[in-house]
This record gives structure tokens, sequence and C-alpha cells, in this order.
């Protein structure tokens, strides 16, 4: 096992529920394994187009507008929900 971090691009597509804001945002998902878990635990991390580590994007979206965290997230081009978390 190794702790070198394998990464995807993913790409979401958001939703204001407040303000009606739409965009779309790509994040780099980066893989690590813990080479001191006999279990070889995996983690991830989500770094954003700055380079930033986030949080999750699918549990912790933000409108870029109005600041309202009332945010749908769908796969981009498909309308339908990756994860609601506004209900």
């Amino acid at each position: 096992m190794t702790s070198e971090p394998g990464a995807v691009s993913e790409t979401f597509a958001f939703a204001c529920r407040s303000c009606g804001h739409t965009w779309e945002a790509t994040f780099q998902v980066m893989f690590f394994t813990d080479p001191t878990d006999a279990a070889g635990l995996h983690t991830q991390e989500y770094v954003d187009e700055d380079g930033v580590a986030i949080r999750s994007p699918l549990t912790d979206a933000v409108c870029t507008r109005c600041g309202s965290r009332r945010v749908r997230v769908t796969t981009p081009g498909a309308g339908r929900p990756a994860h609601d978390p506004a209900g």
C-alpha cells in the first residue's frame, strides 16, 4: 500500500434555492491510503479549482452569489440531484 494520492476530477452543477443562481464547479478528489493502518484505511479530500482543500461540495455547498446554504447539487447536464442537502 502506498500513501501517494490518486486523483479524479468531478464536476457538479449547483442551483441556489434562495436566489435562483446556477453554476458549475470542478473539483479534484484526492484519495489517500493510510500506510500505518493495517486495514488500509482510505480517505478522500476535495480540492477546488484554486488548489484549496475544502469540505465535500455534496454536503457543504454555499451559493456563490448570496451565501445561502439552500443549494441543490446535481450532475451537470443531467438535471438530476447528486445530493440534495436542503431536502
